[in-house]
């Protein structure tokens, strides 16, 4: 069988028995879990080319940009001080513990905290590649091993008595309903501008392209009045499988030998600033008028894509949640460099020990 096509299978059964187990996002968490094993313990020839997981981006961001009116475009401006204060607290606790997984492994400094802010693995793994004495080794197990806690933890969190997150079938683990009024012919008029604005966004080197061309264009159309047909339920599954396979392969440790004390240092700090973004969600759900759900969601320390696909399942206001990750992303790709370069050229970062 084909790598892809044996990826896609395996992916599939993953996501089906997480379905039956009635587990939160059980096609992504399913596929990502089914296809990590067989990857793990067999010697299948798996494979999962980008341009799919780029596909699962548009349609979220599709998903997202039909989210959008005039009402939440405003609401989302009134909001930017907030944005900027949880931004810039979550960001400085991610600092503090970079420094105390330094102090407890040794590593260097500037490897830490380049490895600890939220700001995505590969933008994230390309500021580290510009900078000096950076072990991107580090940089990389730590990005991935927060990413990984976010994309099990959130959900479960989301999904518990504790918060008591309600969802629809779409993007759950429930069965969806494959009712034929949703597939529109103006619904695939809609989605070819999605993937062509996801292409023109990768051409002009927009940060999270796939996602944020469709969130922008998608959007701009719903802002302007437009009727956007919803995103099928059988894409939406589609899009969980499509980045759950793709993640699954990031989930390779193999370079990581000998850094036993330092994954779980990084385990360590992962929870806790999942833990310091709820405590931050309070606040901001007394600050605005909000669900304590659709913020911590908002503040979680996860991709957008996957936030998302969570404020999807228990009907969140998926607006308001890529507001705040998206001012997260812009301001760590456009502020956080400059502030960064700046710091290591203090002398505590030159005396640094690095790993």
């Amino acid at each position: 069988m084909h790598p892809i096509l044996l990826a896609f299978v395996v992916g599939i059964m993953g996501g089906g028995v997480f379905t039956l187990l009635h587990l939160p996002l059980s096609w992504l968490l399913g596929s990502m879990t089914s296809v990590f094993l067989i990857n793990k313990w067999t010697k299948l020839d798996l494979s999962w080319p980008s341009y799919f997981r780029d596909l699962g981006l548009i349609i979220v961001g599709y998903a997202i940009g039909q989210s959008f009116s005039q009402e939440t475009m405003i609401e989302i401006v009134t909001q930017l001080p907030s944005m900027l204060t949880m931004t810039v607290a979550i960001i400085a606790f991610s600092m503090v513990l970079a420094y105390i997984t330094s102090k407890m492994t040794g590593i260097g400094f500037s490897s830490t905290i380049t490895g600890s802010i939220p700001g995505g693995l590969s933008q994230m793994v390309a500021l580290g590649e510009e900078m000096k004495n950076i072990d991107l080794t580090v940089v990389t197990i730590l990005q991935v091993i927060r990413l990984l806690s976010v994309i099990f933890v959130v959900p479960f969190l989301v999904f518990s008595p504790l918060l008591e997150g309600r969802g629809g079938s779409n993007a759950g683990s429930a069965v969806p309903s494959l009712e034929a009024p949703s597939f529109q012919w103006i619904f695939f008029l809609f989605f070819i501008i999605a993937i062509v604005s996801g292409i023109v966004a990768k051409r002009i080197h927009l940060p999270t392209p796939a996602m944020l061309g469709p969130i922008l264009v998608i959007g701009g159309f719903s802002v302007a009045g437009f009727s956007i047909p919803h995103m099928p339920d059988p894409f939406i599954i589609l899009a969980q499988l499509s980045l759950g396979i793709y993640f699954s392969f990031m989930m390779n440790f193999s370079s990581s030998k000998g850094l036993s004390n330092f994954i779980v240092w990084s385990l360590f700090t992962s929870v806790s600033l999942i833990l310091c973004c709820a405590g931050l969600s309070f606040v901001l759900s007394r600050w605005h008028d909000m669900t304590f759900l659709t913020a911590f969601i908002s503040l979680a320390p996860g991709g957008m894509a996957e936030m998302a696909l969570v404020g999807q399942a228990v009907n969140a206001d998926l607006s308001i949640i890529t507001g705040y990750h998206l001012f997260r992303i812009l301001f760590i790709l456009f502020i956080i460099p400059a502030i960064l370069k700046g710091l290591f050229k203090l002398s505590f970062f030159q005396k640094s020990k690095q790993y």
